[in-house]
């Protein structure tokens, strides 16, 4: 596995950012050997273009991720974000709620290349074991389930953090590869909020499109 692991990304959203006014931050962009936290402001070219020539149209009521290959819904209740945020990394996915005790529940998609990993399950042994190498703080990890995005075999788990060391958030990954891509999920919300938010995961899981 690369030693740059996305996994663990985190995006903390203030509300007047979501409002389309003020900045954004960015905590807890992981790698699996050292954590930063990187200041961004507000961007419409946020998310890069995304590459769509060998990519099929996307299916009515859903957005692109940002390399094109594939596509999903916005949850209800939620925005899409992605271009409210630039990142050192590409984000290729990014929808927000409004924010609630000064963080917007959110759900990002990071990708990755696999490398030559053989199985979803080394795949999803491997990311968690980044998480925790890059979040030391990190517990309450739950077990793997198992489930499917458009028709890939996937993984999830579902723990606690602190990303900026003092805010816990409870958070839940989804795990999927294709062509040779990994793709993480990552759903994150204060804990309060995370069961009355949690079905909009799935509301992407179920919508999700390959496209390529």
């Amino acid at each position: 596995m690369r030693a740059r692991r996305l996994a663990a990304l985190i995006l903390i959203l203030c509300a007047s950012a979501i409002a389309g006014c003020g900045g954004t931050t960015l905590l807890g962009t992981n790698s699996s050997s050292s954590s930063s936290s990187t200041g961004a402001q507000s961007s419409a070219s946020a998310g890069g273009t995304a590459t769509t020539s060998t990519t099929a149209p996307a299916p009515a009521g859903t957005v692109k991720g940002a390399d094109g290959h594939f596509a999903t819904v916005i949850p209800d209740g939620f925005v899409n974000a992605l271009g409210s945020v630039q990142a050192s990394i590409k984000i290729q996915y990014l929808a927000a709620a409004p924010s609630h005790d000064g963080f917007s529940t959110n759900i990002n998609v990071v990708a990755e290349p696999s490398g030559a990993q053989p199985s979803i399950d080394t795949i999803a042994d491997s990311e968690i074991a980044g998480v925790k190498r890059a979040e030391p703080q990190a517990h309450n990890f739950s077990q793997l389930q198992s489930l499917t995005v458009d028709g890939q075999s996937a993984r999830a788990i579902d723990y606690l953090s602190l990303p900026d060391k003092r805010r816990l958030l409870h958070q839940y990954q989804v795990f999927v590869a294709k062509s040779g891509t990994i793709y993480t999920i990552t759903y994150s919300a204060l804990p309060s909020d995370y069961d009355g938010n949690l079905a909009a995961v799935k509301q992407v899981t179920d919508g999700w499109h390959w496209l390529s």
